[in-house]
């Protein structure tokens, strides 16, 4: 790779559209910021050392063979995708409160988020994938 190529804008965004109308235009969707980003390493910080002081403080590793250990594994692997994602969303589309566009908080995120999971997962999803924030 070009070195001038890795000098990208960390704050380049990218489109993740979640509703589409009949032919294919999105209709509502989510503009956030990819993994290089200082929303993404800050989110992503908090949380490696988070878990190093609930290992540290445990004392022994997580048994993620029993159903408590597993449940914990998971538990906080959707935890660490809801916390990138609310840090990562920097705007959004076609959502609105009252007829008035909706503001990018983490409240209007766990609304829509609590009750379309899967949208979080998509969204996560596309930031993980880099695709659209690294140069060709």
């Amino acid at each position: 790779m070009e070195l001038t190529a890795v000098k990208v804008d960390v704050q380049d965004t990218l489109d993740v559209p979640v509703t589409f109308d009949d032919e294919g235009t999105p209709i509502e969707g989510f503009e956030v910021v990819g993994p290089d980003s200082h929303q993404y390493q800050d989110a992503d910080r908090k949380w490696r050392l988070r878990s190093v002081k609930r290992a540290a403080s445990r004392g022994r590793p997580v048994d993620s063979r029993s159903e408590n250990g597993a449940a914990e594994v998971l538990n906080t692997t959707l935890a660490v995708q809801r916390e990138i994602v609310f840090a990562c969303v920097v705007g959004m589309y076609g959502f609105t409160d009252n007829g008035v566009p909706a503001e990018v908080n983490v409240k209007t995120l766990d609304v829509i988020f609590t009750a379309r999971p899967s949208w979080l997962t998509k969204v996560y999803m596309a930031i993980e994938a880099n695709v659209g924030f690294t140069p060709v």
